[in-house]
């Protein structure tokens, strides 16, 4: 094995595995795409002590990725570390990088027992033993505070994300969307904002809706489009596939409940779902342009009914078609595992963020977005 090799697979070990998916989620199979570890590159005590890498599922250039959120993101600070002993909800990011910000994301919060809203009250301790990480699928055991432990597991394609929360049957469970929170602008974690935004909920439609003005690097817009860019928004449509048994709103830690719709800063919703409930689906789709955009993003891609292991399986067949073009001969498996993870790392970014019923020709994400 090699010195770089060797540094390599210690810096991955005991990260959490990527290759032992369930057979469900290990469809099609793939070599190339089991030796894809999504922790290599991330944690680190500071910046410049991590490679800044984002443990992300989506498919290959996704425009909106998936993640684990263990930390509030911005410039210098990524959602996921994995030295982290407790997650805060499931992130749809438009952060890129590191050094780069996020913009109009949307987290997604499983709950039991009383509503939390605020970041550093609704952290759920979880262990890396129960953690699979890869491309297609995320499977997370989170511990709910209440005695009992939530399943959560992800997958997502290019503008949707797809999500499975398995509650304890004796506790009050709950979903909850955060559209906007307080933001830090540049590097420095003092330095705060307060982007305002949008949230609805439809209980008919099994729907969560909303907008946000997040755009972290808004300080470097050229001049030239400084106006246009000001009316940057993110758009989501949740839909669950669990009628509300109650519902309602939360602005800046205060409960509404029954509320169906809100605007301003430090907003969101959420849903309660009837006693007994043990699985929910909900399915996030994403957009840049509107609501509606949103939603037909979610319909497109991910239509009502469809299984979170079919999810899985498209986004894996997404991958094993770029990563199974490179066969490697003579490689043992801490080489493979090195050189799939760079492989899989370096079609992530640019990311497409076109929608095809509104644009001619895909574009990609300009840096000061």
């Amino acid at each position: 094995m090699s010195k770089i090799s060797a540094f390599l697979v210690l810096l991955s070990s005991g990260l959490g595995l990527a290759s032992k998916c369930p057979p469900s989620f290990s469809i099609p199979k793939s070599e190339a795409v089991d030796h894809v570890n999504p922790l290599i590159g991330n944690g680190g005590d500071t910046p410049n002590g991590s490679g800044g890498m984002i443990p992300s599922t989506a498919p290959p250039f996704a425009m909106t990725r998936w993640v684990a959120q263990t930390h509030q993101n911005y410039v210098s600070v990524t959602p996921y570390n994995h030295t982290a002993t407790t997650i805060h909800g499931f992130q749809g990011t438009h952060q890129p990088a590191i050094w780069m910000g996020e913009s109009g994301q949307v987290v997604v919060v499983p709950g039991t027992g009383s509503v939390k809203s605020k970041f550093e009250d609704r952290g759920l301790r979880f262990s890396d033993d129960t953690q699979i990480i890869s491309p297609s699928y995320h499977r997370v055991e989170l511990d709910s505070g209440d005695g009992g432990r939530i399943l959560a597991e992800q997958s997502a394609t290019s503008r949707v994300g797809h999500l499975r929360f398995t509650f304890p049957t004796d506790q009050s469970a709950y979903v909850l969307l955060e559209a906007t929170r307080p933001t830090p602008i540049t590097y420095i974690p003092t330095n705060i904002t307060y982007p305002l935004g949008s949230i609805a909920v439809d209980p008919a439609r099994r729907e969560i809706t909303g907008s946000n003005s997040e755009r972290q690097d808004w300080i470097i817009t050229p001049t030239s489009i400084a106006q246009n860019a000001s009316n940057f928004k993110g758009y989501f449509c949740a839909r669950f596939d669990t009628p509300f048994a109650k519902f309602g709103v939360i602005q800046n830690g205060s409960e509404i409940a029954g509320e169906k719709a809100g605007k301003g800063s430090l907003l969101s919703a959420y849903a309660r779902f009837p006693a007994g409930t043990r699985k929910v689906n909900v399915r996030v789709g994403v957009s840049f342009i509107s609501v509606d955009q949103a939603r037909r993003n979610l319909d497109a891609e991910i239509a009502n009914g469809v299984a979170l292991e079919e999810t899985s399986r498209r986004t894996r067949a997404a991958w094993a078609e770029k990563l199974d073009r490179i066969q490697l001969e003579g490689a043992t498996k801490a080489d493979k595992e090195v050189f799939y993870t760079a492989f899989f790392h370096t079609l992530q970014v640019r990311f497409l963020i076109y929608s095809s019923r509104n644009c001619l020709k895909p574009c990609t994400l300009l840096l000061w977005l």
